[in-house]
C-alpha cells in the first residue's frame, strides 16, 4: 500500500526540546514543592500536558496555576539558550512535502507549549495537521491521537506511518494499526529502550527519509501526468487518424496509459478503461464546480453516500449550463438549499493539490453562492447537509475537497474583496 502521509511525535522526534522541558519542571517543583525531581521521575508523570503533570503531582495545589504560568514562561524564555533547530530535521520535512505526503504531528504537549517550540523552530508550515495533548480525551499510548490526524487528512491506516521517540508512542501507533518507527536521530529521548518493538529504530533522519520515498505518494504523480499525456495523445490521434498502422499505434499507446492509471490510482481497470471509452474528440481537462455557501460564518457542507466524508455541494460540469447554473443547481440537489451565484473565488487544477491521484486531468471551480429559499435536505448523492465553523471541520472527502481548500473559502469570507485565485 503506498505511503500517503507521515505522522511525527514532537518532544525527542522532531525538536530536541526534552532538556528545556525538564529544566522547565525540575524549576517549578524546586520553587513550589521544595523538592528535587530527576529527568527519569518527570519522563515517568510525562503522558498529560505540561498543565495536567503540574496540577496531579504538585504538592502545593493553592499555588499550582503561579506554578503552571512559571513554567510556560521558564518554558519560552529557555528556548534561545537551549534549544536549536536541527537541519536535518528541515531537510527530511521538505523532502517529505516535495514528495507530496501529508505531514501531521501527535504530541501530549499543550497547543501552548508547542506553538512556543514550533514557532521557535520554524516548524508549524510543514504540517497539515497537529493533534496536541489539549484536543484528546485519552493521551497516548491511547490511539485516539492518531485517529483523530487520520480523520482529519482523509487517510486510512494502512495509508499512513507514524514515529516516535517513546514507548508510549510505539503502543498509539500499534493500536491505530499504522506502521510505526522508532526515532533515536535527537541527543535526547525519552526511552533508550522500547517496551514494544517498533518495526524498525532509526538513528539517523536520512535512512528513514529513504524508506518513506521508496513508498511513498510521490514518484507516482511524475507517471500518472506521464499517464495522462499519453491518454491525451492516443485520444486526440485517434479522432484524426486515417492511416490504419497509426490507429494501432494510438491504441498501444492509450493500453499503457491504461496499465500505469491502474497503477498508481485508487480506480480500477474497468472504471478506467470505461472513462477512457466515453473520452472522444480533442482531449481537454475536465470541470468539477462547487458552490461555497456561509451561514452565520459556518460553511455548507454535505455527507457523501460514496465514502461517507464531508464536501462542498458540487460535481461535474454538465453540457448545456454555465458555471453558475451548475453551483446552484448542485446546491438545491445536495443540500436542499435554493441560492444565486454571487462570485468565482478559486480556479484550481486538482493536481496541484493534495487530492487522491486521479485518471482525470481537472480543473475545480469554487463558486460563492448566497442562499435564497429551500431548506436542508440530502439528495441522491447525499444523506446529510451541515453546517460547520472553521476550527470544527468534520472529516473530508479529500477526492472532492481537501482541507486547505476549505480554509481558503474562509478567507474569502473574512475578505470578499480578496482576487480571484489562479493556478
Amino acid at each position: 500500500m503506498t505511503i500517503k502521509a507521515v505522522l511525527f511525535d514532537f518532544d525527542g522526534t522532531l525538536a530536541d526540546t526534552l532538556p528545556l522541558s525538564f529544566l522547565a519542571f525540575q524549576s517549578v517543583f524546586r520553587q513550589y514543592d521544595r523538592r528535587e525531581l530527576s529527568t527519569e521521575e518527570l519522563v515517568a508523570r510525562f503522558g498529560p500536558t505540561e498543565d495536567g503533570i503540574i496540577r496531579g503531582h504538585l504538592n502545593n495545589q493553592e499555588q499550582v496555576e503561579e506554578a503552571i504560568r512559571m513554567y510556560y514562561r521558564l518554558y519560552g524564555e529557555g528556548h534561545s539558550q537551549h534549544v536549536h533547530a536541527v537541519p536535518a530535521i528541515h531537510e527530511m520535512l521538505d523532502e517529505l512535502r516535495a514528495a507530496n505526503l501529508k505531514l501531521g504531528i501527535i504530541t501530549g504537549k499543550s497547543r501552548e507549549a508547542f506553538q512556543i517550540s514550533a514557532e521557535a523552530l520554524q516548524l508549524s508550515p510543514y504540517f497539515d495537521v497537529v493533534v496536541t495533548g489539549d484536543d484528546v480525551v485519552s493521551p497516548k499510548p491511547h490511539p485516539e491521537g492518531l485517529l483523530r490526524a487520520l480523520a482529519k487528512l482523509g487517510v486510512r491506516p494502512e495509508e499512513a506511518v507514524f514515529i516516535g521517540d517513546s514507548s508510549a508512542d510505539i503502543a498509539a501507533g500499534q493500536a491505530a494499526e499504522v506502521r510505526t518507527f522508532g526515532a533515536h536521530w535527537l541527543p535526547t529521548h525519552q526511552s533508550s529502550i522500547f517496551a514494544v518493538a517498533p518495526e524498525r529504530v532509526f538513528t539517523d533522519v536520512e535512512s528513514f527519509v529513504q524508506l518513506i520515498l521508496a513508498q511513498g505518494d510521490g514518484a507516482p504523480h511524475r507517471w500518472l501526468d506521464w499517464a495522462k499525456q499519453l491518454q491525451a495523445i492516443a485520444q486526440t490521434g485517434l479522432t484524426y487518424v486515417k492511416d490504419v498502422y497509426d490507429r494501432e499505434r494510438y491504441e498501444a499507446l492509450r493500453e499503457i496509459s491504461v496499465e500505469i492509471m491502474e497503477q498508481y490510482t485508487l480506480a480500477g481497470e474497468d472504471v478506467i478503461r470505461m472513462a477512457f471509452a466515453n473520452e472522444t474528440g480533442y482531449a481537454t481537462p475536465k470541470v468539477d464546480v462547487r458552490g461555497v455557501v456561509f451561514q452565520n460564518n459556518h460553511i455548507l457542507l454535505v455527507r457523501e453516500k460514496a465514502d461517507g466524508a464531508w464536501a462542498l455541494p458540487g460535481g461535474w460540469a454538465d453540457i448545456g449550463y454555465s458555471p453558475s447554473e451548475i453551483a446552484v443547481k448542485e446546491v438545491r440537489e445536495e443540500a436542499g438549499f435554493e441560492v444565486e451565484a454571487v462570485k468565482l473565488l478559486a480556479v484550481l487544477d486538482k493536481k496541484f493539490h493534495d487530492h487522491p491521484p486521479s485518471p482525470y486531468h481537472v480543473y475545480k471551480l469554487f463558486i460563492l453562492c448566497r442562499i435564497v429559499g429551500g431548506s436542508a435536505l440530502g439528495g441522491v448523492e447525499t444523506s446529510e447537509v451541515g453546517f460547520f465553523a472553521e476550527d470544527d471541520l468534520p472529516p473530508l472527502s479529500v477526492e472532492r475537497n481537501t482541507e486547505k481548500q476549505l480554509h481558503l473559502m474562509f478567507e474569502y469570507l473574512r475578505n470578499l474583496d480578496k482576487g480571484v485565485l489562479l493556478d
